[in-house]
């Protein structure tokens, strides 16, 4: 027995509305540019980065566990980014083999800057909305972030270790 015609209906305008949000989001990143001097900023640089804004300073071995990425990959994520000065590499002598990466002044400001454009921009764009229409969309967003890690990962643990909860503590499918 499939679906009910109206959920099949809902289910398609929300697949439809995601490609947009994703292709609207790729037009603002292009078209528009982002905050201030420095890089572009993909996605997965600007994940990276962040993970590193708490001070934190952590080897090739686990930016690739925290974006769930090969440890060659976040080699070659890094390289860029420390080449333009927004992180910094560095070998200490009791650990010859292993490299470890800290978020320059540079790069932080630089995340600062293209989040706080981020926000702005979002600030906008939901400049009609009140106070309450907000907190639904977050915790919705929240949940279908929570739910699409689960799901399209096949790995309960993924949605711990990326999605941030929500002020109540609580997002996504696990409820």
């Amino acid at each position: 027995m499939g679906t009910p015609p109206s959920v099949d209906s809902d289910l398609a305008r929300i697949q439809e509305s995601i490609a947009w949000l994703i292709r609207l989001g790729e037009f603002h990143r292009f078209h528009r540019g982002e905050a201030g001097d420095g890089p572009m900023l993909d996605r997965t640089a600007f994940l990276l980065l962040s993970s590193l804004t708490d001070g934190a300073t952590l080897t090739m071995g686990e930016i690739a566990e925290r974006l769930d990425i090969t440890p060659s990959t976040a080699t070659r994520r890094v390289a860029p980014l420390a080449d333009a000065g927004l992180v910094r590499r560095d070998r200490r002598p009791d650990a010859h083999r292993t490299v470890f990466i800290t978020l320059t002044d540079a790069g932080r400001a630089r995340v600062e800057a293209v989040r706080e454009a981020r926000v702005e921009t979002l600030r906008q764009t939901f400049r009609d909305w009140r106070a309450d229409e907000l907190a639904t969309l977050a915790s919705t967003i929240d949940r279908l972030t929570r739910t699409l890690a689960v799901e399209l990962t096949q790995d309960d643990d993924f949605a711990d270790r990326h999605v941030r909860p929500g002020p109540d503590g609580v997002t996504g499918a696990r409820q």
